[in-house]
């Protein structure tokens, strides 16, 4: 991952400067003597993002949970579904380090390439049904219009016990609420 600018945090890959990306390795909770499961999980943490949504800050260097959106390499695949990755004894190392690798190069990174800057992560949300986060992004991206026309959305289908919180972080930020 070294090549790729990525550097190495427990189980972790990370690179970037101002908004990081994040590359997981988890392992199934079901694995056995015989067989090992893994699977990658994708993240890109944006620090401003973060701030607007009044998340906690991060302990330590920051992890794929930490991060403001996230999906598994799965996701990203032809076939759209949860992908995991076998390991057994037969398995050959290099073959499989070759095809994982091929996977992030041909799926993570394009991903992680088009999400670069605010309207490509509200478009992002907006596909991913989570309104809320796309409002603030594209308040972020300085469109007032499509952040009040997400936020619109978010509190139709938001939990009643979140809106108080919704609009409160939506007036602190500077996104007018249409009633």
């Amino acid at each position: 991952m070294k090549p790729l600018n990525f550097s190495k945090s427990g189980s972790s890959w990370i690179r970037g400067n101002t908004w990081l990306n994040v590359i997981n390795l988890q392992l199934s909770q079901w694995n056995s003597a015989e067989e090992a499961k893994f699977t990658i999980n994708l993240g890109i943490s944006i620090p401003e993002l973060h701030s607007a949504l009044e998340s906690l800050p991060f302990k330590g260097s920051v992890k794929e949970y930490d991060c403001d959106i996230r999906l598994r390499i799965g996701r990203l695949l032809p076939k759209q579904t949860d992908f995991w990755w076998a390991v057994t004894m037969g398995t050959q190392p290099a073959e499989l380090t070759k095809e994982v690798f091929a996977y992030i190069e041909q799926y993570a990174l394009p991903w992680f390439d088009r999400l670069t800057d605010y309207n490509s992560l509200a478009a992002e949300f907006m596909e991913e049904k989570s309104p809320f986060k796309a409002a603030l992004a594209f308040n972020l991206a300085g469109d007032s219009s499509s952040a009040e026309r997400a936020l619109t959305e978010a509190l139709k289908t938001s939990n009643i016990h979140s809106l108080p919180k919704l609009k409160r972080i939506a007036t602190k930020q500077g996104i007018q609420i249409i009633q």
